[in-house]
């Protein structure tokens, strides 16, 4: 597996070098390349691009025999990075993988160029430099889907038109995610718009190149919903872990107005006390004014850690089972199988 993220990453310098020679006749230009680059060649799983490789090689297709399959991988990643530079707006991030997120770095780099600005400037969303910035990481996220899109094209198939079903479903699933979602429904919705699609989609189009039928898609899609689901709900957890490894601060989603998969079943009734119940929702009530109180917040903490998290981490637990179940249905060659039962893994730990 570490190969295949190695051919992924080698390849991905690549197409940044087709970038600058195709597209570079001015500096700045290339500056916003570099940028680019960066953030994408940033630490990171390569989960997306693995997945479309390994239910590529699992249902019978050679890398050797599509040339053009590793390039097709790396248009996920593309695009995966392309919803980030425009999500970091959305949600004012400053940080992302441990480095400055697209927009910060077009912000700090104009705060550079203007410094009589800095004494008024202030991050986000209130001034000339924070305008210049997103506008900037608006468009750079432009380019990454431009990108991905011209990779896909590249395949002779269809692959393009699923790529944009899928930028049109993450694009739908953030303008509902801003919105604001008021019932579990929506918020599982949610999930499957900006989470499970992306995974259903990299199965499908692995199998797809594979030559698999329509039934196996079907069962690849089936994984991906479930790994997907899973997924977000365990990135919710590690939101409230004090342990979590993450390079976040703890609760941080939370403190950000978002009800996660731990809040909203900590709403549900009957999995609190009355009296649980009731401090959950005055804490939800108060919102950022109660993030400020460090005591009421820790006891929120350590209520959402308790049976909410224990039903979530069940609920996990189910759809890592329907997951492998589809996986085992795909009678997959044994490569292929092994590595995505080790990534479907990762949910439980």
């Amino acid at each position: 597996m570490e190969q295949l993220v190695l051919l992924v990453e080698e390849k991905l310098k690549e197409i940044f070098e087709e970038e600058r020679k195709r597209s570079t006749c001015h500096q700045f230009q290339a500056e916003c390349i570099d940028i680019m680059e960066k953030f994408v060649m940033g630490p990171g799983k390569r989960l997306r691009p693995l997945s479309l490789l390994l239910f590529f090689i699992g249902g019978g297709g050679k890398i050797e025999e599509q040339k053009n399959i590793i390039r097709t991988a790396c248009a996920m990643e593309l695009l995966h990075d392309s919803t980030l530079s425009h999500d970091d707006i959305m949600d004012e991030d400053e940080m992302r993988r441990n480095a400055p997120t697209i927009v910060k770095t077009f912000y700090d780099k104009y705060i550079e160029r203007n410094k009589e600005d800095v004494k008024t400037e202030k991050f986000l969303f209130m001034s000339r430099g924070t305008t210049y910035a997103s506008s900037l990481a608006i468009m750079t996220g432009n380019i990454l889907y431009s990108m991905a899109q011209r990779l896909c094209l590249e395949s002779g198939t269809n692959i393009a038109e699923m790529v944009l079903e899928l930028f049109s479903v993450l694009n739908y699933g953030q303008i509902l995610d801003m919105s604001g979602l008021n019932t579990v429904e929506e918020y599982n919705l949610n999930i499957i718009m900006k989470t499970a699609i992306f995974f259903k989609t990299t199965a499908s189009i692995g199998l797809t190149l594979a030559g698999r039928s329509e039934h196996d898609i079907e069962l690849g899609k089936e994984w991906g919903e479930h790994f997907g689901i899973a997924f977000q709900m365990r990135d919710d957890l590690l939101d409230i872990d004090p342990l979590n490894g993450k390079l976040r601060k703890m609760g941080s989603d939370i403190k950000e107005g978002k009800k996660t998969a731990v809040v909203w079943t900590a709403l549900k009734e009957g999995v609190l006390s009355k009296e649980e119940k009731e401090f959950v929702e005055g804490i939800l009530k108060l919102n950022e004014k109660a993030f400020d109180n460090q005591e009421a917040f820790t006891k929120f903490l350590n209520i959402l850690r308790g049976k909410p998290s224990e039903v979530v981490r069940q609920e996990i637990k189910e759809h890592h089972q329907k997951a492998l179940d589809a996986l085992k249905q795909l009678q997959l060659k044994e490569d292929g199988f092994s590595y995505l039962k080790q990534i479907t893994d990762l949910l439980l730990h």
